[in-house]
């Protein structure tokens, strides 16, 4: 059997997902979400495994032909249980979840049924027509349009709930540069690209039928495939465990909101003279719980509070604090220090955050607005 770059390729992806599974599984630290995303990547392995088989002319042979392998339908509910676990507080597995995973269940239970019907047949030929009285064809067809409608529905499940994070994250940390929400980005971008990619290939295909005359377009397809298992495998067992204890206030929602108004202006005037005597903004990991403390308020007040004064989150509220600390530095000619060293002093924790804050607020660069004012002067 001879492999072409294709195969390597895929080869290659399989092999780093295959390494990275086991050790998701059983890394010292056990979490959750390990488990679904080490099976999520399996799911992709699997995936390949069958692709090679089919260029390789594997598939050709009577007893691999009809391989029962329809694990592509657990991919999508996989990873949305993934980004559930990383981002709900206290989530634990139901049985009664086993419900996403029915569509997989019908078609393994049928590719199971095909398979042991027609895997004495001797010939591949006496197994294709065995496998149309099945209605093989038109089955495949359904789900491969069900693999689509997963992932779409699950990509938008999933979204929803990474923006309704992501907002909580602002209103309870002043961390910009949290790292589940870069990790958890790149894998909406990933998978949105992923399913444009199939659809369009899906549609090309069956208005067009250019798989009757190349496969570039699916070649192309799995490669990508393939890199992003590389990807998912290599960063994930990278990821840091995140606390979810200060994204998450211990008090719930509706009692807050029944007594925060009472103190409201006591509150503001606290927190303003908090931040400018005591500057706990230049403490990079300052979330709204340690602020909550120094005030002697529940931090779902104090969130509420932010949010109904100053009309920002409780991240852009203490950016704020740091781009005035910065900007003074900046345009003090006494302070020979670099502006990393500088926006580090003033409670930015990476290069990256901080010139996305400064450049979102006030339109420049940070060597640009220093070259303003000197030109005013």
């Amino acid at each position: 059997m001879q492999f072409s770059f294709f195969d390597v390729l895929l080869l290659i992806g399989i092999t780093q997902g295959l390494v990275a599974v086991p050790l998701l599984l059983f890394a010292k630290k056990k979490r959750t979400s390990n488990l679904f995303l080490a099976l999520a990547i399996l799911s992709f392995c699997m995936l390949f495994i069958k692709i090679v088989m089919n260029y390789n002319g594997l598939a050709g042979r009577a007893g691999f032909r009809y391989l029962p392998n329809a694990f592509e339908l657990t991919t999508a509910p996989l990873f949305y249980f993934y980004l559930l676990a990383l981002t709900e507080n206290g989530f634990r597995w139901k049985n009664k979840l086993l419900i996403h995973f029915i569509p997989f269940a019908i078609a393994q239970g049928y590719a199971l049924y095909l398979y042991f019907h027609v895997y004495d047949l001797p010939t591949s030929d006496l197994q294709d027509q065995a496998a149309r009285l099945f209605h093989y064809a038109p089955v495949k067809e359904v789900e491969n349009w069900l693999i689509v409608i997963s992932i779409l529905g699950y990509l938008f499940a999933g979204y929803r709930k990474f923006v309704q994070f992501q907002q909580r994250v602002k209103n309870n940390t002043a961390d910009s540069a949290y790292p589940t929400l870069r990790w958890l980005k790149s894998i909406i971008i990933l998978s949105a690209i992923l399913i444009s990619f199939l659809i369009i290939n899906m549609l090309v295909d069956r208005f067009w039928y250019i798989e009757s005359h190349t496969e570039a377009h699916w070649k192309t397809y799995f490669i990508y495939q393939a890199a992003v298992t590389y990807y998912l495998s290599f960063m994930a067992y990278r990821q840091p465990k995140i606390d979810l204890k200060q994204i998450y206030p211990p008090e719930s929602l509706e009692n807050a909101q029944e007594t925060f108004s009472e103190s409201h202006g006591t509150v503001v005037n606290q927190l303003e003279q908090v931040l400018q005597e005591q500057k706990l903004y230049l403490d990079p990991s300052l979330n709204v719980s340690r602020l909550a403390q120094e005030l002697d308020i529940s931090p779902t007040n104090l969130s509420l509070i932010i949010n109904s004064h100053y009309k920002q989150s409780f991240r852009s509220l203490i950016n704020d604090y740091r781009l005035k600390d910065i900007k003074a530095k900046l345009l003090d000619p006494n302070n020979k220090a670099s502006i990393l060293s500088l926006a580090l002093e003033s409670g930015f924790n990476s290069e990256a955050s901080f010139y996305r804050v400064f450049k979102a607020t006030t339109g420049l660069t940070p060597r640009a607005f220093i070259e303003q004012h000197s030109a005013k002067d």
